[in-house]
């Protein structure tokens, strides 16, 4: 049995040299497979700038996806900054693994040997998602790259279990998470029968709660997983003081409210959604894309 993980790099921090480093390093202890895809990034690829530290394992995949190839495959600009539909699937189609993890850059996975015994009991024909739990940043500075699994034992046994469900409408039996960082676990045949995340959703926004939708659509199951514990690397709007009160971040910009019309289209179109819009070449089936093995 094959375990492999697809992320991208089009989140929040990613560019972070020693959380990135952790990231990887963490990814290849626990998987058999890592593909990374680099979105777009016009200073070129995150990963060149951390290759030189990491372990030369043979498992990591790495695909550029450069900002010529993105405006033809792509009209709209912001969608072109942040298409996680199509780079997520880019990754998945090409798995050569018995089961495929769809993640962000920015989660430490749980250990090897929880996801092996995790998998041999899970069902071949449920779509799975693993809920996260928040890791605080100091937590993660302190230990540091090089000490990574001293900081994955400390998470393990200080942070608590995070129940974050989410519905789309007062109707809606499908959506299990809606949070970017997901961690999205199905078999390899699974994924191809639903043919991966909607690529005509252009934007991030609720591509996790419409692919679970699919999932069900295709005759899946769902179900929400809360064990082994996963963690994503807390960067947004708080941060922990020394006496354990956490305050708002100065330097954040603030949540999206969701009260644009863009928003609501998208929230819109998960709850209507009937059928996949995605031809047999989803994640560019039909194309040779070049990588690297590292």
């Amino acid at each position: 049995m094959k375990i492999g993980v697809v992320v991208v790099n089009r989140n929040d921090g990613y560019k972070d040299f020693e959380r990135g480093l952790i990231h990887f390093k963490s990814m290849l202890d626990s998987f058999d497979e890592v593909t990374y895809i680099d979105w777009n990034s016009p200073e070129g690829s995150f990963l060149w700038e951390i290759e030189d530290q990491l372990p030369k394992t043979g498992k990591l995949k790495h695909f550029v996806i450069p900002s010529g190839v993105v405006s033809q495959l792509i009209t709209d600009p912001k969608a072109q900054q942040c298409n996680e539909t199509l780079s997520r699937n880019i990754g998945i189609r090409r798995s050569e693994c018995d089961w495929v993890v769809s993640t962000n850059i920015d989660i430490i996975p749980p250990k090897r040997e929880d996801l092996i015994n995790l998998i041999k009991n899970l069902d071949s024909n449920t779509f799975y998602t693993i809920s996260r739990r928040e890791a605080p940043k100091e937590i993660v500075y302190k230990h540091g790259h090089n000490n990574w699994k001293e900081l994955q034992e400390e998470l393990y046994t200080t942070i608590p279990e995070r129940h974050f469900p989410a519905k789309v409408s007062p109707s809606d039996n499908y959506s299990l998470i809606n949070c970017c960082g997901d961690f999205q676990l199905a078999p390899k045949h699974v994924w191809d029968k639903i043919k991966g995340f909607e690529e005509s959703m252009l934007y991030a926004c609720f591509a996790d709660t419409n692919v679970q939708k699919k999932a069900m659509l295709n005759g899946f199951k769902l179900e929400v997983l809360y064990n082994p514990p996963l963690f994503h690397m807390e960067h947004g709007a708080y941060y922990t003081k020394e006496d354990g009160t956490r305050v708002l971040d100065p330097e954040h910009k603030g949540e999206y409210t969701g009260d644009s019309k863009a928003y609501n289209d998208v929230w819109e179109y998960v709850e209507f959604f009937g059928e996949t819009k995605n031809n047999e070449d989803w994640g560019l089936g039909s194309v040779d894309i070049e990588f690297e093995i590292i």
